[in-house]
């Protein structure tokens, strides 16, 4: 039976990636294509979480990371684009002249 646990490192990672990496990394990131980054990121995850938790977290964080990646790196792309009809504007939502 498979550890239900075995998701946890994929999907941390990919939340981190889509909600968490600031704008300018999230490009450098995205310029990677989708599939050597995904597999890169589990293969790591294999090699660490292979003692913690069996031989399978890798295969299950590539099976997270791909399609996650892939639908964030479409998103992303769809919010540079919306962002170059704006104008431009080189600033993000949590730094604005209303916050401190």
């Amino acid at each position: 039976m498979l550890n239900p646990l075995v998701i946890i490192p994929g999907v941390s990672v990919l939340m981190f990636t889509a909600f968490e990496l600031p704008r300018k990394a999230k490009k450098a990131f995205f310029k990677v294509p989708i599939w050597l980054s995904s597999s890169a990121i589990a293969l790591a995850i294999g090699v660490v979480g292979r003692g913690v938790l069996g031989p399978s977290t890798g295969f299950v964080s590539e099976l997270i990371l791909f399609p996650g990646l892939a639908a964030a790196k479409k998103a992303f792309d769809m919010q540079e684009k919306r962002r170059e009809k704006k104008g431009g504007k080189d600033e993000t939502r949590l730094h604005h002249k209303g916050r401190a």
